[in-house]
């Protein structure tokens, strides 16, 4: 949904230490900033993502898949549940996963059509007929596509005017991917930040959705711009009882 939600760059890796500190110890903690510090969200940008590239690979060699899973979608860029409640009382109304879904496409359509006609911007994002039209024809990026018990959502680009015209492929993923820590490695000569970073992302995916139904869920990174793909996919994981309940 296009509520304007507001983000808190600067919390991002006080969380991702916490989590850290709270599920592998402090010691872990020291070891991936030791010699690196911890990596900056400003610094990044100007240097490759060269600590972060480092810290993450220090990370992936600690870690299993599903340890690093629950940390960074735990990290979920800083975001806190008591940010979507506007989601869950609007699903109030509706009880219902699919007529909801259908509620919001139909609300998103007005709202970047109307973007586009009175030239307003999306969290600074020009809003112009080929990004309309981009929107319009890309699944699950207006809003969830419920495929079973199992709803699957493509990240917005994060330069959609110059994705668009974009024809390099590199380039392409360089504007589809949202991410300060890792966006510059995807040009940089040593190559992208771990993909395992993108589980975080998957976590600002599932907090709307897990707000909604009170409960933790599952989820999974399809695509991404890490991973050599051009736009960034996720699906989450609707368990049997929210699937009995609300379907």
């Amino acid at each position: 949904m296009s509520e304007s939600i507001d983000y808190n760059d600067s919390i991002i890796m006080d969380t991702f230490k916490n989590e850290v500190c709270e599920k592998l110890g402090k010691e872990s903690w020291n070891y991936l900033t030791s010699g690196i510090g911890t990596p900056d969200i400003h610094n990044e940008a100007k240097c490759g993502c060269s600590t972060m590239r480092q810290f993450m690979k220090r990370f992936d060699d600690m870690t299993d898949n599903a340890v690093a899973k629950d940390i960074l979608t735990h990290v979920r860029h800083g975001l806190q549940h008591s940010q979507f409640a506007f989601a869950k009382e609007k699903f109030v109304k509706y009880n219902n996963i699919d007529d909801f879904i259908e509620a919001c496409l139909d609300e998103e359509i007005k709202t970047f059509t109307k973007l586009r006609d009175t030239d307003e911007s999306f969290y600074g994002q020009v809003i112009n007929d080929e990004v309309l039209e981009f929107l319009l024809n890309e699944p699950g990026i207006l809003t969830a596509i419920r495929k079973g018990s199992e709803l699957h959502i493509t990240a917005f680009p994060s330069n959609m005017v110059e994705y668009l015209k974009e024809t390099d492929e590199r380039k392409k993923r360089y504007h589809a991917c949202h991410c300060p820590f890792a966006k510059e490695s995807i040009l940089h000569e040593k190559g992208e930040v771990s993909k395992t970073l993108c589980y975080c992302s998957l976590g600002h995916i599932k907090i709307m959705w897990e707000t909604i139904f009170d409960m933790e869920l599952d989820g999974d990174v399809v695509e991404s711009a890490l991973n050599g793909n051009l736009l960034c996919k996720y699906v989450v994981y609707l368990p049997k009882e929210i699937m009995d309940k609300y379907v």
